[in-house]
């Protein structure tokens, strides 16, 4: 009988192993994905901060060449170009870090319905093994019980 129950707990314990091996392959993944997702918002970043830099140059090189009437006109769409470039950062960091958010939160909630399904499948396993060990208990002390009786009777 002892080697039973340890048989049943040896059970519950690859359960619960494979169970936070598969809960931490979730994180590990959606870390990756969240790294992912922060990598390419970066290169995003880098590319229109690039484009800005050079957009930049082109208009401080045209300026020198062009007098000064078209220089101040130049300025001007110098200054409309960085208040544009720079709304288009902050739009495309915001959109970024809302994407990271979103794939964190959706990843969380996935984890955590992971567990509590997980949860519940570990008490159902714990509430059968315990019935199973309480009757297998009741019918050894129901054949003692016979067996004493029967000696008795003899």
């Amino acid at each position: 009988m002892a080697s039973s129950t340890n048989g049943m707990g040896s059970g519950n314990n690859a359960d619960a192993i494979r169970y936070q091996s598969y809960l931490s392959q979730m994180e590990r993944q959606q870390d990756a994905e969240v790294r992912d997702a922060q990598e390419d918002h970066k290169e995003k970043l880098t590319n229109l901060v690039s484009g800005n830099t050079t957009q930049e140059n082109q208009i401080q090189k045209d300026y020198h060449v062009k007098i000064s009437d078209e220089a101040e006109t130049m300025e001007h769409k110098l200054a409309l170009t960085r208040e544009r470039n720079n709304i288009l950062i902050s739009q495309e960091r915001d959109r970024g870090e809302k994407e990271a958010d979103r794939i964190r939160t959706q990843y969380q909630q996935k984890i955590e319905s992971e567990k509590k399904t997980g949860d519940e499948q570990l008490s159902r396993l714990q509430n059968y093994y315990k019935k199973s060990a309480e009757e297998l208990h009741r019918q050894y002390t129901t054949e003692q019980v016979r067996e004493t009786q029967k000696g008795k009777t003899s």
